[in-house]
């Protein structure tokens, strides 16, 4: 059964970013990166690698046959490597050499995390400039201050909109940073040490991240440290909670007793089963029940970041 969260919510570019098709083909990229690098330091024949790069790719390597041997195996990782090395002939003997699972496993993620980081910032810069046209079309337009839920003075719906455009542009802002951290890679074998790689470690992992477009860690143990991306999650909370806050305030101005804004609401939408007159604020109490489940995410990160000694499951 599909989760409701995907089904009802999500939307199809950030949707195919975390499908298995998409994490497998990010693993597949990262082989082939590898592969690419072992060759260019001398550790496996050009050739082997040359083969390696033109299957390592969903036309040859199927979702299918992984989970096939996934079952075999209880080791989702460890799949891919034999799925690749099978349609690699006599290079496959190559695939994954020296590495570890996480140097594949984290290493794509870190490419997941730069798509969906993009996705997310497209949407923030329009939110803010939808919010910036707001502003400027409704800063005449006077509206009563609420402090505690109670008639302060006058402000602007102008006011309203800006303040919540400054807002989201320090969400941008808090994304740039984030991005330097969060977006970055490993290949430094098991447990960190590099030994798997000969003498030639710190330039194999320099060429891999190269390939990929990603910083790498200047060291880890056998995975990227779960700082980086607990400060992911982090700031999806602080762009929920602003998200939530608007949607808030937008409900409460929908109130029958106030009627100042108002959501959307189609010539043929329905606002009840049983009471015609409803026109309830839907898609507002979705974004803040979301809020919750985003936040609610927070502490699980935190706790990630204590790993026992040099990795554990977490």
């Amino acid at each position: 059964m599909e989760h409701p969260i995907l089904s009802r919510y999500s939307y199809p570019e950030m949707r195919y970013v975390f499908s298995e098709e998409a994490k497998l083909e990010r693993w597949l990229k990262v082989e082939a990166a590898l592969a690419k690098a072992q060759a260019l330091v001398g550790n496996i024949p050009l050739e082997a690698a040359e083969i390696i790069i033109s299957k390592a790719s969903l036309k040859y390597v199927k979702l299918n046959r992984v989970r096939e041997l996934e079952h075999i195996y209880e080791h989702d990782l460890f799949a891919m490597v034999e799925a690749l090395a099978e349609v690699c002939g006599d290079a496959g003997k190559y695939v994954h050499l020296g590495a570890t699972s996480y140097d594949i496993e984290d290493t794509a993620l870190a490419l997941a995390i730069r798509d969906a980081l993009s996705i997310i910032e497209d949407d923030l810069y329009s939110l803010r400039d939808t919010l910036i046209d707001l502003a400027i079309r409704y800063r005449d337009l006077v509206c009563i201050g609420r402090t505690h839920g109670q008639h302060a003075l006058p402000i602007t719906y102008g006011m309203k909109f800006a303040l919540w455009a400054v807002e989201i542009q320090r969400h941008i802002e808090r994304l740039s940073e984030v991005r330097k951290r969060a977006v970055v890679g490993k290949m430094s074998g098991a447990v960190g040490t590099m030994a798997g790689f000969g003498s030639y470690g710190i330039k194999i992992q320099e060429l891999v991240m190269r390939e990929l477009g990603l910083e790498y860690e200047p060291i880890s143990n056998q995975v990227v440290q779960r700082d980086r991306h607990a400060e992911v999650i982090m700031l999806l909370a602080l762009i929920a909670s602003s998200l939530d806050k608007i949607a808030k305030e937008i409900r409460n101005l929908q109130r029958t007793e106030i009627a100042e804004v108002f959501e959307p609401f189609g010539e043929r939408q329905a606002g009840s089963s049983t009471m015609p007159h409803k026109r309830n604020p839907n898609k507002s109490e979705r974004i803040c029940s979301l809020a919750r489940y985003v936040k609610a995410l927070v502490l699980p990160a935190l706790e990630n970041i204590s790993l026992e000694h040099e990795r554990d499951l977490t």
